[in-house]
């Protein structure tokens, strides 16, 4: 979701990592296709390598492609006989044997995304032979061309400074003009081969447009061969009128990015936007939605063959993937009208999501659902994120209450087979995010697919996400809208959304913040909806901290009962109503019923404190059953009780040797202090063990400093190393998940700094830095000082949604730069998007990174030996209300690091010491001149460091002059 992807290598999945892999990808927040960041300083990578498995493949999947031609993953053949479209998961094969005229025929399903390259092989038509992209079109400005109108000069006219021949073309078409023209440019797009229009081997050019009216109204002309003449080139016409196509190669090779026109027109000139996918995501969304023959292999066919689609680009991929202010707005609204004016039902996909800070806050829920409350028949999915597997890390607007939101599971085509050769079960993505304060997700699908891709990113046709997962669904309820459709029944988006998750089929192990009521089947659901149960409209609301669906409580152990209320909401003119209350876990106690009388009705539930006791999360549905136990529940009640471990003193077994399923979980959780460095170890049992190992931040964020990683024995273990400047306050939840097919053992153990650390500049040459004691034993410490960079703290205040620029100097001893972005966790949920992307002086990225959460780091390495180098933060907010043009803040901590450190000479005897328990020893340290020249607003950056017991603790701090730097 977006940014929601980074690529999954079929490989990775199907077998245990060696004990030099490093950690799986872990799909992002659905749009951006980048991964986890490694340590700073080091830059943003993806520590997945593609694996085409070559080695499994013909040979000729392997042999080398022409010049033309392209490389897949694998041939679509191949991808097909192995069930890489994994449509048998949620029952959709045998549903279209029965019902083969149900196959999405009749229904449009709107793509918001990155776009959609209509070019490609199963992209082209739909099983009757309809046209499957009915529309493309940018609401993300990406591909924005500024037109100015231009006089040519006898059969020559220039535009961008650039000369083309052969204007009689376009004077044969309109003799009297107007013309216009205008230029695209490659650098801004990011990197090869997409940004690569022209399929030139490099990025830079700068790509002429001209546009004139013709007798079926505007058409642009492109040298599209670069042969500097226009003699030989077609007009192209706004999409939606022709459904035409252009891109720019050289003459005898194919166009690798495929560019689509939207037109607009005021006062008798014309606007244009080029519309493309320079990710591929929104492609490959497409097509497991509803592509027809992928690369034209006949049945190899995404959920709904039948179904067309509308393109719908919200995100622009040059800036990480980010939607752009009002962009989910202005895309909801065009598909809703595109459908009305054709009388075609509609079911929306959102492969999108950012992290929740506050639940049930974000602006764009609330909007999403008053769309879909105006518009009762409208079904919509959205992926939930790839920000799990911890708990209340569920992004919005998959929060959003009124759509269906879509958890992930790891199909049993990907995975290699059991101990006895047998397929395993499809299984819960790692990746999949959870949910907490909100009583989601709602179901889960495949969360990988072989789909459709464009030209330039042949040899990805296999990704990973929800939001892949979120298509699949989307598809399962084109083929339920296509049946009554052709049923002529009424189309009723909560009877859909019951449909499905009344019948589907839960995980083993899996809890309902999990993956919601489980796996879908199509034609069980099929067959709920043909027997017409009525279904209520009952809104849930948990009391307490932000109302919000869901109930969750964090902390130490329940020390007495405890009593949760929830509040069901009706239409007021709803009947009153009894509901028979059924809770299925023992800690949680609810009434024997309920019987809803007007608008609003209160229900205390009792968490009983016996069972709540041992730390661990404790997880408890209370759902509501009318007579007609076939209907389903009537409304669930979601409730998590969380126990942390307290803060430790000396280390701590949270876990020991705990057997972990195959793919299954293993929840920990612990208390941190703000500032105070903490170390935790996740170790398998023996060197034939291995499992994946994931640490949550307070209130779900993943750990900012690489929250997935793998874990082995002993040496191989997962190390998490918090810098006392990283650690925030509250219960920390570690994660160890089991690799399919395989069992394993884990221990999880927690070590908390014994000292507090703080450092300040005291002007001139001095530093004071203060050690304190936070046992109840004396301390013996080694400490130092080292100058490791520079930093600066840049505080931002602007409004709307403009782009903010901050330049400085990456100076030539700077071999990367980490920039630290936050903003206050209430403001967070006015974004859609915060963009941060760091530029060179001639607009070439560096660097891109889209927060996921009111924090975001973005990473850096720098090219070798270069020199000083000018560049530019530029500062990217998207906001869900186009109106919003009130002021945002934020701080940027923009951090130089160097290849070597500086250590600072100590002015006390020798550099160890001795603190008292509860007492604090203060030493001081000469800064040297320092040896790097620091750009302006600069200063340097220290690292404290206390050596206990052969363990180092650090807190990493900057040194303004004649000011007390905190380091935070």
């Amino acid at each position: 979701m977006r940014r929601l992807l980074v690529s999954a290598t079929v490989l990775a999945l199907a077998c245990a990592p060696s004990p030099k892999d490093t950690p799986p990808p872990t799909p992002k927040p659905n749009i951006d296709p980048g991964a986890v960041p490694p340590s700073p300083p080091k830059p943003n990578i993806d520590p997945g390598a593609r694996n085409p498995r070559a080695a499994k493949l013909p040979p000729d999947a392997i042999a080398p492609p022409p010049e033309d031609s392209v490389r897949r993953v694998a041939p679509p053949q191949v991808a097909f006989a192995h069930g890489w479209m994994p449509l048998a998961s949620t029952g959709v094969d045998r549903f279209l044997r029965a019902h083969p005229d149900y196959d999405g025929r009749g229904v449009l399903i709107g793509i918001l995304d990155t776009g959609i390259d209509p070019s490609v092989p199963g992209l082209g038509s739909t099983t009757t032979g309809s046209p499957k992209v009915l529309d493309v079109r940018d609401f993300s400005d990406e591909g924005a061309v500024t037109l100015e109108r231009v006089t040519p000069t006898g059969d020559s006219v220039t535009v961008g400074g650039r000369r083309l021949g052969g204007f009689g073309r376009l004077a044969g078409l309109s003799a009297a003009g107007p013309y216009f023209g205008g230029t695209i440019a490659e650098l801004p797009l990011g990197e090869p081969p997409a940004a690569d229009l022209n399929r030139n081997g490099k990025v830079g050019d700068t790509l002429a447009v001209l546009v004139t009216r013709a007798s079926d109204g505007w058409v642009l002309f492109a040298d599209t061969d670069g042969d500097g003449s226009l003699a030989n080139e077609k007009p192209v016409h706004d999409y939606l009128a022709g459904r035409e196509t252009f891109g720019w190669a050289p003459r005898g090779l194919t166009p690798r990015v495929s560019v689509a026109v939207n037109f607009g027109e005021a006062a008798a000139a014309p606007s244009l936007d080029l519309v493309f996918d320079i990710t591929g995501h929104g492609t490959h969304v497409a097509g497991i939605a509803a592509a027809h023959d992928i690369y034209g292999v006949s049945g190899f066919d995404g959920v709904a063959p039948g179904a067309q689609l509308l393109g719908l680009k919200i995100a622009n991929g040059a800036n990480g993937g980010i939607t752009t202010t009002g962009s989910m707005l202005r895309a909801m609204d065009y598909a809703i009208k595109f459908a009305q004016e054709r009388r075609l039902p509609l079911v929306l996909n959102m492969s999108f999501g950012v992290g929740n800070e506050i639940e049930g806050g974000a602006r764009i829920d609330a909007l999403v659902d008053s769309v879909l409350q105006a518009h009762p028949d409208l079904v919509m999915a959205i992926s939930v994120g790839n920000d799990g597997p911890g708990l209340s890390s569920l992004g919005f607007p998959g929060s959003a209450g009124g759509a269906i939101s879509i958890a992930a599971t790891l199909p049993s085509s990907f995975l290699a087979p059991g101990p006895n050769g047998a397929p395993l079960s499809d299984q819960l993505a790692y990746f999949s995010s959870r949910g907490g304060e909100v009583a989601k997700p709602d179901l889960a699908t495949p969360g990988m697919a072989y789909s459709t891709v464009p030209r330039w990113n042949a040899g990805d046709e296999v990704e990973q996400g929800t939001s892949m997962a979120s298509p699949h669904a989307s598809g399962l309820i084109a083929l339920l809208v296509s049946g009554l459709t052709q049923t002529r029944k009424p189309i009723d988006a909560r009877a859909i959304r019951q449909a499905m998750m009344v019948t589907a089929a839960p995980t083993s192990g899996m809890t309902y913040l999990d993956e919601g009521t489980g796996v879908p089947d199509v034609g069980r659901a099929w067959s709920w909806l043909e027997s017409g149960y009525p279904v209520p409209d009952i809104k849930v609301k948990a009391i307490g901290r932000g109302d919000v669906s869901g109930a969750i409580r964090r902390g130490a152990p329940i020390s007495r009962d405890t009593v949760q209320t929830f509040e069901l909401i009706r239409p007021a003119s709803a009947a009153k109503a009894t509901y028979t209350l059924r809770s299925d876990a023992p800690w949680l106690i609810a009434p024997s019923s309920v019987t809803l009388a007007g608008e609003k009705t209160r229900v205390d539930l009792r968490y009983a404190k016996e069972a709540l006791g041992e730390p661990g999360a404790h997880i408890g549905v209370v759902s509501g059953w009318s007579d007609d136990t076939l209907a389903g529940p009537a409304f669930r009640l979601v409730n998590a009780v969380v126990v942390a471990a307290p803060v430790s003193q000396d280390s701590l077994t949270l876990r020991s040797s705990e057997r972990v399923p195959p793919g299954g979980l293993l929840r920990t959780f612990f208390r941190a202090d703000s500032l105070r460095p903490f170390a935790l170890t996740v170790a398998t049992g023996s060197r034939a063990e291995r499992a994946l190992a994931f640490l949550h931040e307070p209130d779900g964020m993943p750990f900012r400093d690489e929250g997935a990683r793998p874990a082995g024995y002993d040496q191989q273990s997962a190390e998490y190393e918090a810098d006392a400047r990283d650690v925030v306050s509250g219960a920390y939840e570690c994660i160890v998940v089991g690799l399919p097919g395989q069992s394993t053992s884990a221990t999880v153990a927690l070590v908390q700094s014994p000292l507090a650390l703080h450092a300040s500049r005291q002007g001139g040459a001095g530093v004071r830095a203060t050690f304190a004691n936070l046992t109840k034993a004396p301390v013996t410490a080694e400490v130092g000082l080292h100058l490791g960079g520079a930093e600066r703290d840049e505080a931002v205040t602007a409004s709307g949604s403009k782009p903010v620029r901050i330049p400085f100097v990456m100076p030539a001893w700077a071999r990367g730069v980490v920039v630290d972005i936050t903003m206050d966790r209430a403001q967070w949920g006015r974004f859609t998007d915060f963009g941060a992307t760091l530029l060179d002086s001639a607009g070439k990225q560096l660097g891109k990174k889209p927060l996921n959460y009111a924090f975001g780091r973005l990473q850096v390495e720098a090219e070798p030996g270069h020199s000083d180098t000018p560049v530019a933060l530029m500062l990217l907010p998207g906001f869900a209300d186009p109106a919003d043009t009130s002021k945002w803040s934020l701080r940027a901590s923009i951090r130089l690091y160097a290849d070597s450190s500086v250590v600072l000479g100590s002015t006390a005897a020798g550099s160890t010491i001795t603190i008292a328990p509860g007492k604090s020893v203060v030493s001081s340290f000469t800064m040297p001149s320092d040896p790097r020249p620091l750009g302006e607003k600069f200063v340097p950056l220290g690292l404290l460091i206390a050596r206990v017991d052969g363990r180092s603790w650090t807190r990493e701090t900057p040194l303004a002059s004649g000011s007390a730097a905190s380091g935070q």
